[in-house]
């Protein structure tokens, strides 16, 4: 290192000229000028083919001094020249020109404060040894010049006995030590670069000649380059002077064209017995199948994977399907470029969804799950994939794991070059919801108390007597994949529920229950999964009619459900159905819930035949003990047209009296009268109200029906209770005494 005109050095020239300057008035400090300049290469000596830091120091005077526009070329000598990569870093400002493997280093326009300092640096290397003397050049600014500075670096030859080898690709700059190697494909020749290391490792041994054993291994073995599987020889290459330590091994191939996920290449020198040197590349790499080949997805049926059935329906009707969110096999072989399995193939490819091609519009993506992957030969199976979503779509396999030892070297892609595996895209589907959930709407249903909103006083309902709805049960239907999340394509085209898939279940905590009056449900599908379930407006509910009982307080439980049925005429689709239903517990009466076993009693009448005839009739209701007058009853309606006479008798004949009733009974009482047959008529008649449908032993009536058949008794047959009440109404004749006719107080 050479040091000009240091601040302490007051005799050289150019520093005396500033001092007289300055006591003569004839410049200011800041026109003073640059102290020293110095040059060093760090290290001193390398070898060649390596690289040396050349720094270029320049000083300032003490303040107030600034120097500025500061400037110099420095010029190498042959050989000598920039680092490809030349690695400039400026402290001094302006601007610098060191191109790579360039011959000068150049400043301009640089400034530096008072009693400060500033350096250029940069990267220089030879490939050829030898002595190599530089000088700056002079170093001018506006505070005047200073320089040259010069140093000399030293570049030796090698013995040609490298340290280690090195592979890479070779697309590799000549001259590199190191580089990396990228993901390869089974059976498809690819070449690599190796190079004789000089000590150090960071430049190639330009003198090596000689054999060095060429090998690829398998990194994924042994803990280092000499334990490291073989996976195949590839000979010996010799290296000649010309090729200056670099020679380039081409057509590499792995014999069996097969799939490994960590290789290096292994030197060993000499060619021939025990080597003194082995070295692996320093970058590992894979060679990946070139495809993923003959995928195919099938289940055992709609709920469990197997082998059974393929899934490729993309119809929106009929078909295989297959529960959304349940597990289902795909199976694929992995094969190098020529189509043969690679039988080493044991990675864990991910299905990733492609298109959504059910339903038609509207479709949206599920979630996609691979599930964990076994490999044999080279076919690697899946048992536990799922897809989240209902309807079809299209599926790509693609490893992005298995060539993870070329992250970076190679782009993540299902390119040719790609360091990812990948299959082509298939259709799979049909996916149909796992199952259905039911939530009651907001508003709570309502039975109707005595059928019958228009009567002014309702507290009960009869047993057997239907009662109905004021408010209708409604549920909202939820679609669910078998994890319970929303299946948003289970609409349009592919909403499958029907009335017919209905399910209402009514239970009682007391009586049993007459559901025989139903009517269908209505199904309407809102989109995105979901949907409503609406009882029948028309439904009619009654406590089944067979013995006395006590009055008691209804207590009426509904679930309602679904079932998908349009499924089932494929073997192994099943029927989707409903694990949470809708629950309406104790649904309320609007008037009342008490419930009263009744009956119609109808008495036998006498009197003259000059006067109208009234005839007992009243309801009943059986209190746990007998049958007693229901004061409650302001609802029960009955016509003239339910009353049927017939057998007449002695000298009373149809039409000679006729039937009024009408409006509803008054605290259990109805209001019958027959109209007074007239002087010359009398004798009997018998009367029945029609209630309904009589029991075989019953009397039958045959007036037009009332349909009360809850008001039946157990008149005629004695056994049980559906017989119409009957009676007896007298004009004209004895009744005690053979002469008492009719008989009034007179007040």
């Amino acid at each position: 290192m050479n040091v000009l005109c240091h601040p302490q050095r007051t005799n050289c020239p150019h520093r005396r000229l500033a001092i007289l300057a300055l006591l003569f008035g004839l410049t200011s400090p800041a026109d003073a000028d640059l102290v020293a300049v110095t040059k060093s290469f760090s290290p001193a000596a390398i070898a060649t083919g390596g690289s040396a830091t050349l720094t270029i120091s320049i000083q300032n005077r003490p303040p107030p001094g600034v120097a500025a526009n500061i400037a110099f070329t420095d010029a190498y000598p042959s050989n000598l020249k920039n680092a490809a990569s030349p690695n400039v870093v400026n402290t001094c400002g302006g601007s610098v020109t060191a191109a790579p493997n360039g011959t000068s280093l150049s400043l301009a326009g640089g400034n530096i404060a008072g009693n400060q300092s500033c350096s250029v640096s940069v990267s220089v290397t030879s490939s050829i040894a030898g002595s190599y003397v530089n000088s700056t050049g002079t170093v001018t600014s506006s505070a005047g010049s200073v320089g040259p500075a010069t140093a000399s670096l030293t570049v030796t030859g090698t013995s040609g006995t490298p340290s280690g080898f090195n592979a890479f690709d070779v697309v590799t700059p000549a001259g590199s030590a190191s580089g990396t190697i990228g993901t390869k494909i089974a059976s498809v020749p690819f070449s690599l670069a190796v190079v004789a290391l000089q000590p150090g490792g960071t430049a190639v041994d330009t003198a090596f000649t000689g054999d060095v054993k060429i090998e690829l291994v398998d990194a994924s073995v042994g803990a280092g380059c000499g334990a490291h599987g073989l996976i195949h020889p590839l000979g010996t290459l010799g290296f000649s002077v010309t090729d200056a330590g670099r020679k380039t091994l081409a057509g590499i191939t792995e014999p069996n064209a097969n799939a490994w996920a960590n290789v290096r290449l292994r030197i060993s020198h000499p060619a021939t017995g025990a080597p003194s040197l082995i070295a692996c590349s320093g970058d590992n790499f894979a060679i990946r199948p070139a495809r993923l080949d003959g995928v195919i997805v099938r289940d055992a049926d709609s709920m469990t994977a197997g082998s059974a059935r393929v899934l490729a329906n993309v119809s929106a009707s009929g078909g295989h399907v297959h529960r959304a969110g349940r597990p289902f096999r795909i199976e694929a072989t992995a094969r190098n470029a020529v189509g043969g399995a690679t039988s080493n193939y044991n990675g864990s490819p991910v299905a990733s969804p492609g298109a959504c091609l059910l339903p038609a519009s509207g479709c949206a993506l599920g979630v996609l799950t691979s599930g964990i992957w076994s490999a044999a030969s080279g076919v690697v199976t899946t048992m536990t994939a799922s897809y989240s979503e209902v309807g079809a779509l299209t599926m790509q396999l693609q490893d992005q794991n298995f060539a993870s030892v070329d992250a970076g070297d190679t782009e993540a892609s299902c390119s040719a070059t790609g360091r990812y595996a990948c299959s082509v895209a298939i259709d799979v589907g049909r996916f149909v919801p796992d199952h259905f959930e039911l939530t009651p709407t907001a508003v709570p249903p309502q039975f109707k108390t005595f059928n019958d909103t228009s009567c002014p006083a309702r507290s009960f309902t009869y047993v057997g007597q239907p009662f109905g709805y004021v408010t209708v049960p409604e549920a909202t239907i939820t679609a669910r994949n078998a994890a319970g999340a929303l299946t948003l394509n289970y609409t349009g085209a592919l909403w499958k529920l029907v009335p017919l898939g209905t399910v209402q279940t009514y239970t009682a905590v007391t009586g049993a229950l007459d559901i025989g009056l139903l009517g269908a449900p209505t199904v309407t599908g809102s989109g995105g999964g979901v949907g409503t379930m609406t009882a029948n407006a028309a439904d009619e509910l009654a406590f089944l009619r067979s013995i006395p009982v006590a009055p008691f307080a209804a207590d009426i439980d509904l679930s309602m459900s679904i079932q998908d049925l349009a499924e089932n005429g494929v073997s192994g689709n099943g029927t989707i159905d409903t694990t949470v239903p809708a629950q309406f517990s104790g649904i309320a009466f609007d008037a009342g819930n008490q419930i009263r076993f009744g009956l119609l009693a109808l008495s036998s009448a006498h009197g003259s035949e000059l006067l109208g005839l009234p005839v007992p009739i009243e309801t009943r209701y059986w209190n746990g003990s007998g049958f007693v007058r229901n004061t409650a009853d302001f609802c029960t309606q009955l016509s003239a047209a339910d009353v049927a006479l017939s057998n007449w008798q002695r000298d009373l004949n149809s039409p000679e009296t006729a039937v009024t009733l009408s409006g509803r009974f008054n605290g259990g009482r109805g209001n019958l009268r027959l109209s007074a047959p007239g002087a010359g008529n009398s004798g009997s008649v018998d009367l029945c109200i029609d209630l309904g449908s009589d029991s075989p032993g019953g009397a039958p009536c045959v007036a037009a029906s009332a349909d009360l058949s809850y008001l039946q008794g157990k008149w005629a047959s004695g056994t049980t209770w559906d017989n119409d009440p009957v009676a007896r109404a007298s004009f004209g004749l004895h009744r005690g005494s053979r002469h008492l006719i009719y008989m009034r107080e007179m007040y």
